[in-house]
């Protein structure tokens, strides 16, 4: 009896810092980044529409309400990304953007 005592706490523990572990993946999409919106021309002449710069890169917002869609914005936001590309620009150009949605977002 006196094993299944002293493996208990070593098990909770265990199980503790995996879940910690898992969990600290999605951090950067919970904390509020900065951004700035660009406009990158009308998608009807090939353009992609309403983007976001964050830290140098560059994504397509699926959900940017049209109060923020206003070229060199800043704003603030949280965001997820989704699992699949936007491609812009001719067919087969090439030129692709990490699709995200837009948890919260707001002015800065």
């Amino acid at each position: 009896m006196k094993n299944q005592t002293t493996f208990r706490p070593a098990y909770l523990l265990l199980m503790a810092l995996i879940n910690l572990s898992l969990n600290s993946g999605c951090e950067k999409e919970e904390q509020w980044v900065d951004a700035i919106v660009l406009d990158f021309g009308s998608p009807s002449v090939d353009g992609c529409g309403f983007v976001l710069e964050i830290e140098g890169k560059i994504y397509f917002p699926v959900n940017l309400e049209e109060k923020y869609q206003v070229d060199k914005k800043e704003v603030r936001l949280q965001y997820r990304e989704l699992g699949d590309m936007q491609t812009c620009g001719f067919p087969h150009s090439g030129v692709e953007y990490q699709k995200i949605s837009i948890r919260e977002i707001r002015d800065r």
